[in-house]
């Protein structure tokens, strides 16, 4: 096993209870370690989430889309090395959905362009595994947002 999965499991069972993984100290745990293997870039990366109990097999496959759209801003967004922010949002809209979205004031994309990339491809293969629908768009910097049930 490779280190980064080894450590993606790692924390999830650290922020495993009786009702399910704790998604949101999972992804402040892992906030600053996705920051540190983009160590050459400026953006800070700046998290804002409410409490998410997630099931065992869900909160593995919302880890993999969240390192995946974290990692993505960070080595996409910024390739001139400029400070930005990169903000890890997770909240629960008034249909009891959920919503993980990953927003950088990098770049942008081209959108036709980053229909062919496997990343993107992953992620909304994913997406399918919670019932997500996953969008994305950059004006010019980039927003991801996953909007899934529990």
């Amino acid at each position: 096993m490779d280190g980064r999965r080894h450590r993606l499991l790692g924390a999830l069972e650290r922020h495993r209870t009786p009702e399910g993984v704790d998604f949101t100290a999972y992804i402040a745990e892992m906030a600053p370690v996705w920051r540190r293997r983009h160590a050459g870039r400026k953006a800070e990366v700046r998290v804002t989430a409410i409490p998410v109990l997630a099931p065992d097999t869900a909160a593995s496959t919302l880890a993999l889309i969240a390192q995946e759209l974290v990692g993505n801003a960070l080595a996409h967004g910024y390739p001139d090395d400029r400070p930005g922010l990169v903000e890890i949002s997770l909240t629960q809209g008034a249909d009891g959905r959920h919503d993980l979205t990953v927003t950088d004031d990098g770049q942008g994309f081209d959108p036709e362009r980053a229909r062919e990339r496997f990343g993107l491809w992953f992620v909304r293969s994913l997406a399918a595994q919670v019932r997500g629908e996953f969008t994305l768009t950059s004006q010019p910097s980039c927003t991801a947002k996953l909007v899934f049930s529990l």
